[in-house]
């Protein structure tokens, strides 16, 4: 008899505890991660700051994953083939980059949540004045940028550097004979450096004028276009798109586009 009880009290035990267990998971669901790959160094989509991981995309991911009810979990490596590699292996389920979306044919990609300006721009003592100039010459960009394919669609060589600075060596020494860049990326550097602004060379006396080295000449054509920035994604398109959709009715994409880039940059 004391057998059958202990038996009995034993079974009672694992029910009660079992039915604890599947309450608490009821009230406390296991929350899925949502990974991520961004690039190391972006700015401003995503960089370190104070050795913590910020950017446009990063806040994005977040806002993107809380939408979702995921945890979000970032991978950062230093270029977009690295990012497409994660992709591809499944490593990632959404890698944000500032990619464009001519460049991304191969990948299935989110909706456009931005549209951000390009740029070129060339010496003003280059005589250089329009892209019919600049036929199968050579055009340097950043490597983080999307101009590439532009560039090979005019017909225009592109050579990739890692800085503005090194673009602007690579100008003035004559190893480049233009560069582009986005509008926000060469607006930010002028502000910081007026100097090479065509504005403060039309401000110069002719004598002080002969001294300037370089000064920066914007090239204007339509066919510089604007670039429509997606994501890369491997899986649950519609559920990422459906969400990024409501950021954007929420305002959330265009207060992340006025607190980095001082504009809305969600219309084209």
């Amino acid at each position: 008899m004391k057998k059958v009880i202990i038996t009995t009290i034993t079974i009672l035990v694992a029910f009660i505890l079992l039915s604890k267990a599947f309450k608490t998971n009821l009230n406390h669901p296991k929350t899925e991660t949502l990974k991520v790959g961004v690039l190391k160094s972006n700015y401003p989509y995503s960089y370190h700051k104070n050795n913590k991981l910020t950017g446009l995309e990063v806040d994005l991911a977040k806002d993107l994953a809380k939408e979702m009810h995921k945890k979000v979990k970032f991978v950062s490596v230093s270029d977009k083939t690295k990012l497409e590699k994660l992709i591809k292996a499944n490593k990632v389920q959404l890698a944000f980059g500032s990619f464009s979306k001519n460049n991304t044919s191969k990948f299935s990609t989110t909706d456009v949540y931005l549209y951000d300006q390009n740029i070129m721009f060339t010496s003003k003592k280059s005589h250089i004045s329009s892209l019919d100039d600049l036929k199968n010459k050579k055009v340097g960009m950043l490597a983080t940028g999307n101009q590439a394919n532009l560039l090979n669609d005019l017909q225009l060589k592109a050579k990739k550097y890692q800085n503005i600075r090194e673009l602007l060596d690579a100008l003035r020494s004559k190893k480049i004979s233009a560069c582009i860049t986005t509008e926000y990326e060469y607006t930010s550097f002028l502000q910081k450096n007026i100097t090479l602004s065509e504005e403060y060379y039309n401000s110069l006396t002719p004598r002080e004028k002969i001294k300037v080295k370089l000064t920066l000449h914007r090239i204007k054509d339509p066919q510089i276009t604007n670039q429509q920035i997606v994501a890369l994604v491997n899986k649950n398109n519609a559920q990422v798109n459906k969400n990024l959709d409501k950021l954007q009715d929420n305002n959330t994409i265009i207060d992340l586009s006025q607190k980095y880039f001082s504009r809305d940059l969600t219309k084209p």
